[in-house]
C-alpha cells in the first residue's frame, strides 16, 4: 500500500491564533488544588496508557551513544504534567506522519486541542476532495492527548517508523505552538528566530520565582506555552506590583541544553537549570476528556506510521 497522496503540510501554517487558556495556580504554586479537577488524578490519567516509557524505549539505536538517557529521562519528567496533542488512527493509535521526499517522516505535537482540531478538520476537508483510500483513511482520524514529557522523549530519541508500504522511515518529531504564541515571541525576540519551523517559544519572567523543589535548592521559574497566561498568573500573585519585562527562550534549545549539560548562548542557564512548565488547566481539561473516549486504544503507536504526503 502506498502512502496516502494528501498534501496536508500547508495545513500546519493555519494553526489558531486563540487559545482558551483558563487555569488556577494556588498562590504557593505547590499545593494539590485546582479548581475543577484533582492534579494528581489528571496526571495519572494522562499517562496511564502511555506506561511512562523510558528514553532507551524510544532511542534510535544510532543515537545511543550521543544522548545520556537518564539524564534525559529526569529532564523530561519535568513536563510530564503538561498535555500535548496529536493526530492518530482511532482504532489503532498510530499516529499520522508527514513523509517527505527526504525519506524522513515528521510527526507533530500541538501544544493546544484547538490547534490540532484546526488542522484535523482542514484534513478532513481536504481528503473529500481526495481518492477513496484517502478518505478512508481520515475518516478513521482523531485527536489524541500525550505528555509533553512523551513528546520530548521522542524528539530526542527519533525512533525508526514502519509505513503502510511496510518500508521503515527516519522520523523526526516536532511541537507546534499556536501563531498567537509565536507572534508573542516574536515582538520580544526579533531576531527571527521564531520564524523558523519547529520553534516553540516558552515565556517567563526573571522576577517571577517560586520555592524550590527540595530545600535548600534553587528557587524555580515558572514557564507558560501563552503569554497571556503568565501576565494573568503574575497579576494574581503580584496585583499590586508593576508587571517586570516578559522574556522567552524556545523550548526545543532549552530542552536541548538540559539534556546534554551544555550552555547555549540564546539559552537562559536559570531557566535551563530551573524550569517549571506550567499548563493551562483547559488542556488538562482536554486531555482527560480525550482519554475518557479512548478506551483500550493506545494513546500513541510508536514505531508505526499512517504516512501522508506534503509539499
Amino acid at each position: 500500500m502506498k502512502h496516502v497522496n494528501l498534501s496536508f503540510l500547508q495545513l500546519l501554517l493555519l494553526l489558531v491564533s486563540k487559545q482558551a487558556s483558563a487555569f488556577s495556580l494556588p498562590n504557593n504554586f505547590e499545593s494539590a488544588r485546582d479548581s475543577n479537577l484533582n492534579r494528581r488524578s489528571t496526571i495519572k490519567t494522562i499517562i496511564t496508557t502511555l506506561g511512562l516509557p523510558t528514553a532507551a524505549t524510544l532511542l534510535n539505536p544510532s543515537l545511543s551513544n550521543a544522548i545520556d538517557l537518564e539524564l534525559l529521562d529526569a529532564q523530561a519528567k519535568k513536563f510530564r504534567k503538561a498535555p500535548a496533542f496529536a493526530i492518530v488512527d482511532a482504532d489503532t493509535g498510530t499516529p499520522f506522519m508527514i513523509l517527505r521526499n527526504t525519506g524522513s517522516a515528521s510527526s507533530y505535537f500541538f501544544t493546544t486541542y484547538e490547534a490540532a482540531q484546526l488542522v484535523l478538520d482542514d484534513a478532513l476537508k481536504d481528503a473529500q476532495e481526495q481518492n477513496l483510500e484517502t478518505k478512508n483513511t481520515w475518516d478513521n482520524a482523531r485527536i489524541s492527548a500525550v505528555t509533553l514529557e512523551f513528546a520530548l522523549k521522542l524528539s530526542k530519541g527519533r525512533p525508526k517508523a514502519v509505513a503502510q508500504n511496510g518500508q521503515k522511515y527516519d522520523t523526526v518529531y516536532d511541537i507546534i505552538p499556536t501563531i498567537k504564541n509565536l507572534d508573542d515571541a516574536g515582538q520580544i525576540d526579533k531576531s527571527g528566530l521564531y520564524t523558523e519551523q519547529g520553534r516553540a517559544p516558552l515565556f517567563y519572567m526573571t522576577e517571577f520565582k517560586i520555592a524550590p523543589a527540595v530545600d535548600g535548592g534553587d528557587k524555580r521559574i515558572p514557564v507558560f506555552f501563552d503569554k497571556a497566561d503568565l501576565l494573568a498568573e503574575w497579576g494574581k500573585k503580584y496585583p499590586d506590583s508593576s508587571v517586570p519585562p516578559v522574556k522567552v527562550v524556545d523550548l526545543v534549545d532549552t530542552f536541548s541544553a538540559m539534556v546534554l549539560g551544555q550552555t547555549r548562548s540564546n539559552v537562559d542557564d536559570d531557566v535551563a537549570k530551573n524550569l517549571y512548565f506550567v499548563a493551562s488547566q483547559e488542556s488538562k481539561r482536554k486531555a482527560i476528556e480525550l482519554e475518557t473516549l479512548r478506551g483500550q486504544v493506545p494513546a500513541y503507536k510508536t514505531g508505526k506510521m499512517i504516512a501522508v504526503g506534503g509539499r
